[in-house]
Formats: C-alpha cells, sequence, structure tokens
C-alpha cells in the first residue's frame, strides 16, 4: 500500500494507518511525519497523525517516546472548535482529542503511572459521552476498552478487566473492523483467562486470533497472541496437541509446522517481531531493542 499522487492529507493519514496494522511502521512514519507539519493539512489530520504516531511507538515499547506525541495530538486537537456531527468516521477533532487522551493513559500505564491513567481515561469517557461523535465514535470507544482491560490486569483487577474488554470486543464487532475485531478478542481472551476462564479454550482462541491475524498481514497482533498462549500454557493450560511438549525443544522446529507449545509459540512470537523490526525506521528500531523486544504483558494499544 501506497500515497497515490494527488491524495488529501486524509488520505494519506489512512494509508498510514494500514501500514501501521501490518507493521510498516518505517513506511508508516514516513507518511504521518510530514503531516504534522505540513502546509495546509488539517489540524484535525495533523492531531491523528501524531496520535498515530504515538501508537506505532508504543508498540514498539516505546511508551515514553509515544508520550510526546499524543500530547501534541492532544494540543492540536483542543487548538481549534470541534463539530461532533461532522466526525462520521471518527477521523474529527473530537475523536482526536478521546484518542489523544486514550493514548496518554496508555502512556502512564506503560511507565508506572496507574492514577494519571485512570484519571485520563476518566476524562476520555466523560469527553465521549458528552460530544457524541456522529457515528464515529466506535473506534475511540473501542481504544477505551483496551486500555481499561489492560490498567486493571496491571492493578492486578483481572475481574474488573473483563467488562471493558468485553464491550470493546462488541463495539468493534458491530463496527466489523477486522484488525480492532481481532485485537480485542486477544484483550478479551487474555482478560478473561487471568480472571479464571478454562485457560485451554483461551490458548486455542488466542492461536485462532493469531492465525486470522497472520493471513490478513496484521503483524503486530500476531506476536502478542503468540506469547500469551505461550504463558498460559507455562502456567498449566493443557490443549489436546501439547502432550509430548516436555520432550520438545526449540532448535530443529520449524515454525510454520503446527504450534504444540509455548516454547514454539515464543518462537514463532519472536520470528514475527524479527519481520516487524526489519520494517521499523531506526527510532522504532531502538526503541524495540531497549523495551528487550518482548514486554509482558504485551501492550494492547
Amino acid at each position: 500500500m501506497r500515497v497515490r499522487p494527488g491524495s488529501s492529507a486524509l488520505e494519506r493519514w489512512y494509508v498510514a494507518v494500514a501500514l501501521g496494522g501490518q507493521g510498516r511502521y518505517a513506511a508508516a512514519a514516513a507518511v504521518l511525519e510530514p503531516l504534522l507539519v505540513g502546509p495546509g493539512v488539517p489540524v484535525a489530520v495533523a492531531a491523528h497523525a501524531a496520535i498515530t504516531l504515538a501508537a506505532h511507538r508504543r508498540q514498539l515499547g516505546g511508551h515514553a517516546a509515544a508520550r510526546r506525541y499524543d500530547a501534541l495530538g492532544l494540543r492540536l486537537a483542543s487548538s481549534v472548535a470541534c463539530d461532533p456531527a461532522a466526525d462520521l468516521y471518527g477521523s474529527g477533532l473530537l475523536a482526536a482529542r478521546v484518542d489523544a487522551l486514550v493514548g496518554l493513559a496508555a502512556d502512564a500505564v506503560g511507565t508506572g503511572a496507574p492514577a494519571s491513567a485512570q484519571r485520563l481515561l476518566d476524562t476520555a469517557e466523560s469527553l465521549l459521552r458528552a460530544g457524541g461523535a456522529g457515528g464515529g465514535e466506535w473506534r475511540p470507544t473501542v481504544r477505551l476498552g483496551w486500555v481499561r482491560a489492560e490498567l486493571a490486569l496491571v492493578r492486578g483487577d483481572a475481574a474488573g478487566a473483563v467488562e471493558p474488554a468485553r464491550q470493546a470486543l462488541e463495539c468493534a464487532q458491530h463496527a466489523g473492523s477486522v484488525r480492532h475485531v481481532l485485537k480485542s478478542r486477544i484483550v478479551f481472551t487474555v482478560a478473561a483467562a487471568v480472571a479464571g476462564t478454562e485457560p485451554a479454550a483461551a490458548v486455542v482462541e488466542l492461536d485462532a486470533a493469531a492465525a486470522e491475524a497472520e493471513r490478513a498481514g496484521l503483524l503486530p497482533l500476531v506476536w502478542p497472541a503468540r506469547l500469551a498462549a505461550a504463558d498460559l500454557l507455562e502456567r498449566g493450560a493443557g490443549t489436546p496437541s501439547n502432550a509430548n511438549d516436555a520432550t520438545r525443544t526449540i532448535s530443529g522446529e520449524s515454525v510454520n509446522d503446527p504450534l504444540d507449545g509455548p516454547a514454539r509459540r515464543r518462537h514463532a512470537a519472536l520470528a514475527t517481531l524479527s519481520v516487524i523490526e526489519e520494517r521499523a525506521d531506526p527510532l522504532g528500531k531502538r526503541l524495540l531493542g531497549d523495551s528487550g523486544r518482548v514486554s509482558v504483558p504485551p501492550p494492547v494499544m
């Protein structure tokens, strides 16, 4: 996917979002960065460009690096009056304000500031409820649910993570976005498993989500699903195919073979991360290296 000559600023942002969804972070950054400073770029598009850059940095483990872009997005989105009725596709100023607040909350979760994250999420939800978004509010609503679930898990409140994750999944399913549905399935499955749902069923669902994400080319969703499934298996979840895990090692096993145990799922996750690293810009590569390549738990945003 590439930007066509004559594309509007909004169309260029859409392309960057799609590139990021595939883990093509360098290509996405090359599209997004000019939108921050380009002449004639609408304020709403510039704000969303900053917030999208933040999300991509965060997905590579760079919560602190993401925070400056989320803050920039919030400043831009708050600099002019917005018309919620015009925000039909979640690309207007209201959606940008909510997205920026949710992004800042995710940054706070990742940098160990849960109280700040809670305040930011509450502010985002109040803004969303007060403003409405003319039918475009589903995406900020889904992201809000993801981060509420992540915050609850970080606080050790697994039961409290289930409902926001469920709401995010239902909202994403109603909207029909493949990427948002898959990501919501992963978040909900992890929350439910930690809260006490049958872990073997959770492993099956995570494997299914990872496989679907891989077929769709959504690599940033593949490795968290694989790692979450591996973690559940290491905690004792059984699946019909893992009886021989104890005798298996990573060496000599192809990641293309059926996944039988935690070691091979981690191997598959690392292979996916290696592809993502190749597609990252220099800053993204550094952030991925600084974060130890794999965060536990994997970021939901």
